[in-house]
């Protein structure tokens, strides 16, 4: 396992890829760390596997979604290291970066460091929201996208922000 490297990633999503891509191309040594399994963030959650197990979803989600194959082919093809499964918990001043996986706690050494975290919901708790069956908006689209579970019956969708709008259209489309 390296323990040094001139770029630091932490998050495997549309960011992410893209800045290991790009300095991968530049020659610059770089490591993508996540605690997801496979590359793609939220947006395009699974969506290897998703091209692999069940092909025909992909239209399901829409061509944005469907797009991200080609993002994800040119990270893997890019030379960059990914850490998959990886929890940043810790980055110092000096760059060093705190992280624990499969092979326990350790510690990275990076000339720089790329926080490319991306999107974050932020659920805004009303009665009843922790009843079975109740879910937020990304709760729904990441059943949808890993598994291809829809809601069996009447669903009631409240929120704002764009997300909700194309949760519905997803959900309406599967």
């Amino acid at each position: 396992m390296k323990h040094s490297v001139e770029l630091a990633i932490v998050g495997a999503g549309p960011a992410g890829m893209a800045a290991a891509t790009l300095a991968s191309e530049l020659g610059i040594d770089t490591v993508v760390l996540d605690e997801q399994p496979a590359p793609g963030g939220q947006i395009y959650r699974g969506i290897e596997r998703l091209a692999r197990e069940r092909p025909a979803d992909l239209a399901l989600l829409g061509p944005d979604y469907a797009a991200g194959r080609t993002l994800v082919s040119d990270f893997r093809a890019s030379g960059a290291g990914f850490r998959p499964g990886a929890t940043v918990w810790d980055i110092g001043a000096d760059g060093s970066v705190g992280l624990l996986d499969s092979g326990g706690a350790t510690t990275l050494a990076a000339g720089r460091v790329i926080i490319a975290s991306g999107a974050a919901e932020r659920p805004l708790p009303i009665p009843g929201w922790t009843l079975p069956g109740a879910m937020t908006a990304g709760a729904a689209q990441t059943l949808l996208k890993t598994s291809g579970l829809v809601p069996d019956g009447p669903v009631v969708l409240a929120g704002g922000g764009p997300l909700i709008y194309l949760v519905a259209w997803q959900l309406l489309r599967a």
